[in-house]
């Protein structure tokens, strides 16, 4: 009994769902037939007769360096990377990319080369090249920058050259190439990159 009652309804349901499409379909077919207006026809030979094609040649996003002696870099680093050339004002260089700096810390710098101090008539101490300084006090004109160095495993504070100490760079790189040598030079020794 329940099941004559549930094949009753689904018979009752699909009669219904059928109606449905029938209605459907002869509402669009005759929409679609009291609509039927004849399209306008374009000459696409009339219309394109007049165009004038010209050459188009692909450039290259190019840099031009505005301060002369600007380093060129191995890495995107003040810190770490290897100046790998020095290129002079106007020079132009093809842009690649824009990049995060790998320094991310402005209160160190790192010597350039080897150096040595004596504190008082102590034994002299060797600070070798690469050592990390913790920058107290930044140069203020006069040429000397006040840091903190670790050098036997005890702490100095000393005046360095400035011109002694390879500081970090954390804004914006401009990743370039120079005569098919890639490399990386700070974002405002450049130019902002122009197709050329």
């Amino acid at each position: 009994m329940v099941f004559d009652k549930l094949q009753n309804i689904n018979r009752k349901t699909a009669a219904v769902c059928v109606a449905a499409l029938l209605i459907g379909f002869i509402a669009g077919a005759g929409y679609a037939w009291s609509s039927n207006k004849a399209s306008p026809h374009y000459n696409a030979a009339k219309l394109t007769g007049e165009l004038h094609y010209a050459k188009v040649e692909t450039g290259r996003l190019q840099c031009v360096v505005l301060q002369d002696k600007a380093a060129m870099y191995s890495d995107p680093s003040g810190l770490h990377g290897k100046v790998v050339d020095y290129l002079s004002a106007g020079v132009k260089l093809d842009y690649i990319d824009t990049v995060s700096s790998q320094d991310k810390d402005e209160r160190y710098a790192v010597t350039e080369q080897q150096m040595q101090f004596r504190k008082f008539f102590g034994r002299r101490h060797i600070i070798p090249a690469g050592s990390q300084v913790l920058i107290l006090q930044p140069d203020r004109g006069k040429g000397e920058t006040k840091g903190r160095v670790v050098v036997d495993d005890k702490e100095y504070d000393l005046d360095f050259s400035t011109n002694l100490l390879r500081f970090p760079y954390v804004g914006q790189w401009k990743k370039v190439e120079f005569n098919g040598k890639p490399g990386f030079v700070k974002y405002n020794a450049l130019s902002d990159a122009k197709l050329m």
